[in-house]
């Protein structure tokens, strides 16, 4: 049983439910229970000197111990009982000095009612034997004197809200320990949670690492495992890429020296068109696995991004001008030169690519500016934009939105997934903003550290 407890936790949530819920009811009863008691005391002390005649009727004729016992236990009255002045019993420890009581007799009306049941006779007095007024009733019966002490309730009784206080107090103490029990049996499922965020963002050599035999802990070594087959996966797709980009170097290299020896032609420049697409997709491929897989280390330099991009735009589209914010101050930066110069590169070529208006031209601004510790990088076109359900994707290695992959709506998936790669290992981020429904065109954002 206790083995299954620790491993189960559907069994550790229902045992915490169980105790919890005897223990509120234990309170909520013991607290009626001990209101009704007092009410009950508050209730019948009034009314026992009105009816005192059956309270003696039961003692007997002649009065038995075993009778009083039975009847101060059930009701908030002490019974003393004398046999010529000899105390014969008590159903209380406390003595009764009946020397020094006086007493008088009843009122009118009560004397009536009770001289009608029975001829006895009663006295009515105030005394304060325990530190309050006190009612004794004296009934001669022969040779037998009975004296009825009247409690004044307890003064647990006249503590009801501070029972209630207490009660609830308690209350609140197993209802706070029973939610701490229940976050710590649910702790790890926060852990689990927050792992897996890591894993989803793309950390798969994260591990939960628990090492119990709980449900919890079964379920965190599934998810550890099945992170490390994807990583296997992954890697092994990577390295496959990696290899095969290698291999083809050589036969392409062959071929572009071939090619060079044919006649000029339209057929001879389509197919070195061709082959420098595919030295231009192994060079992205492996520039873009170094970069994810950290294989390559950054060249860094002090760089001035405002003569760097103005720089490389000129190379890329000399009718494009770079627009600097006035209030950039600074535009320096701890960088690799030749990756930054990739970033610009591929979102500028992206939005020339995709960016055309129906007419066909393209309206592209390129901008940067800068705040106390952020350089922002921003590209925008006017051009049809992408839908919301492919902006998470466009991020990724060879994704592209149309499915038909001609040489006429684009390339191989890769410039935007090299841009961001470049911009995370400036530890800085990539932000795409579209949405064809709202506005045309695209928006992408890149923020970089200052220096």
């Amino acid at each position: 049983m206790i083995k299954a407890l620790s491993s189960s936790l559907s069994l550790r949530l229902l045992g915490i439910f169980i105790v919890t819920s005897a223990l509120v009811i234990m309170i909520l009863v013991t607290l009626f229970s001990r209101g009704l008691s007092g009410q009950w005391v508050r209730s019948i002390r009034p009314h026992l000197v009105q009816y005192i005649q059956y309270v003696e009727q039961d003692l007997g004729s002649p009065p038995e111990p075993d009778k009083a016992d039975a009847i101060a236990g059930r009701l908030p009255v002490d019974i003393h009982i004398y046999r010529q002045d000899i105390l014969l019993h008590a159903t209380t420890e406390s003595p009764l000095d009946v020397d020094d009581l006086e007493f008088e007799p009843v009122g009118k009306n009560r004397k009536k009612h009770l001289e009608a049941k029975f001829g006895s006779d009663l006295s009515r007095i105030t005394i304060s034997p325990r530190g309050g007024p006190q009612q004794v009733l004296r009934i001669r019966d022969g040779e037998y004197t009975i004296y009825f002490d009247l409690r004044t309730p307890s003064p647990r009784h006249g503590r009801f809200n501070d029972e209630l206080l207490l009660a609830l107090a308690a209350l609140a103490i197993v209802l706070t320990s029973s939610y701490l029990l229940i976050r710590r049996q649910l702790s790890p499922i926060r852990q689990i949670k927050k792992s897996v965020g890591l894993m989803s963002d793309g950390n798969l050599n994260h591990r939960i690492a628990r090492r119990g035999r709980s449900d919890l802990d079964n379920l965190a070594n599934s998810i550890d495992a099945m992170a490390a087959r994807l990583q296997a996966i992954l890697d092994a797709k990577r390295q496959l890429l990696i290899s095969v980009s290698h291999e083809l170097r050589s036969p392409i290299t062959r071929a572009r020296i071939n090619t060079e020896l044919l006649p000029d032609s339209r057929i001879r420049d389509r197919l070195q068109d061709d082959l420098a697409d595919m030295e231009r997709m192994i060079r992205d491929i492996m520039e873009s696995e170094q970069l994810q897989n950290n294989h390559s280390v950054l060249n860094t330099e002090s760089l001035d991004l405002n003569q760097l991009f103005r720089n490389e735009l000129e190379h890329i589209a000399p009718g494009i001008e770079l627009q600097v914010a006035k209030e950039a101050t600074s535009l320096l930066m701890i960088g690799d030169a030749a990756r930054l110069r990739i970033l610009l590169r591929n979102l500028v070529l992206n939005a020339l690519q995709h960016g055309k208006n129906d007419d066909g031209t393209v309206s592209l601004s390129v901008s940067l500016e800068a705040s106390a510790d952020r350089i922002r990088l921003t590209v925008s076109d006017q051009g049809p934009g992408i839908s919301r359900e492919h902006l998470d994707d466009v991020v990724t290695p060879f994704y592209r939105p149309d499915p038909s992959r001609s040489r006429e709506t684009g390339g191989f998936g890769l410039g935007l997934t090299l841009a961001r790669l470049v911009a995370e290992a400036h530890d800085g981020t990539l932000s795409i903003d579209s949405d064809p429904s709202i506005s045309s065109g695209t928006r992408v954002l890149v923020e970089l550290p200052c220096r």
